[in-house]
């Protein structure tokens, strides 16, 4: 049970990731806002627009923030590097590095690598005299041209 707890991401650092997400987006809106006033300024007004320039100024540290916050919620403070803990930053990688161990291990079983379908005894093939096909070591005649093994 202990196992399957340290694969899931706690509520805490799911809650900082949403966080950094709202302050990622807001930048991306204050940063964007000063192209779209810009646009819509008359440039013979004599106004220089500076105002503006700060919002994209904020916006851009706000991306900058946002992505940070964002990097501990989904990392946490250990597996993102803010906390130079080998141990810790295992225990907070492990729910991504589990899930890339469930995925070989489901493209593994795809291809049935895992668990191969033989009783444990050795697979042996008879090649025929005629065409060359491999058939099993128990067949009376072959599997492709039908002639006696």
């Amino acid at each position: 049970m202990e196992d399957k707890d340290k694969r899931k991401i706690s509520a805490e650092r799911k809650g900082l990731y949403y966080v950094g997400m709202a302050v990622l987006i807001t930048g991306f809106i204050l940063f964007f806002s000063v192209f779209f006033i810009g646009m819509s300024e008359d440039p013979f007004s004599g106004d220089s627009g500076m105002g503006s320039m700060k919002n994209g100024f904020i916006g851009f540290v706000l991306i900058g923030l946002g992505g940070f916050i964002m990097n501990i919620g989904a990392r946490g403070a250990a597996g993102s590097g803010l906390i130079l803990d080998p141990e810790k930053a295992r225990d907070d990688l492990n729910p991504y590095t589990s899930a890339a161990g469930g995925m070989i291990n489901d493209a593994l079983k795809e291809v049935d690598i895992l668990n191969p379908k033989s009783d444990g005894k050795d697979l042996i093939k008879v090649r025929c005299q005629s065409c060359k096909e491999l058939n099993d070591e128990d067949a009376k005649f072959c599997k492709n041209c039908g002639k006696e093994i």
